[in-house]
């Protein structure tokens, strides 16, 4: 079960599929308002229970109102991108000690190996497809699915005025 979440945008999306991401990284947004992504900006802690039409804590309904975050927030942008992806991380970090040096002397952040993973592709005309064996572009998202994507940005967008 993801604990912290983020977007990154995607640089171009290959004819069998794999998606390669911007280089340098670029991060968007996902936090709801302005005023919550003065510390971290590009990662969002954790996701509300109830959000607009979808409430519960349950790993679908996480993935779903992260994917309406980083789109509504991001909408601008992502307009004028090749789309974003939204990231899960499980949280774990390796414990202290060589493990932990071996990481911090080549330069690689202290997360360890499968514990992050990309859930789901925004493509710019905001069609939301789900991602397989980590980095293709699958199926896209059902319509019951996408619905209720709809309705929470519509809900962060009223919120916002």
């Amino acid at each position: 079960m993801p604990e912290r979440w983020d977007c990154i945008y995607v640089d171009r999306i290959k004819p069998s599929g794999r998606i390669y991401l911007t280089q340098p990284q670029k991060y968007g947004f996902m936090y709801i308002n302005k005023a919550e992504a003065l510390d971290k900006p590009k990662v969002r802690k954790s996701i509300p229970e109830k959000f607009g039409q979808i409430k519960g804590r349950s790993n679908e309904n996480k993935t779903l109102k992260a994917t309406a975050i980083a789109t509504a927030r991001n909408r601008t942008e992502l307009k004028s991108s090749n789309g974003m992806v939204v990231r899960g991380f499980k949280g774990r970090t390796p414990l202290r000690g060589l493990q932990t040096a071996l990481i911090e002397a080549e330069g690689k952040g202290l997360r360890v190996k499968g514990s992050t993973g990309w859930l789901v592709y925004i493509s710019p005309e905001e069609t939301f497809y789900s991602i397989i064996n980590g980095k293709y572009k699958g199926d896209q998202l059902t319509g019951q699915q996408t619905k209720m994507i709809h309705s929470c940005i519509d809900y962060i967008w009223n919120k916002q005025r």
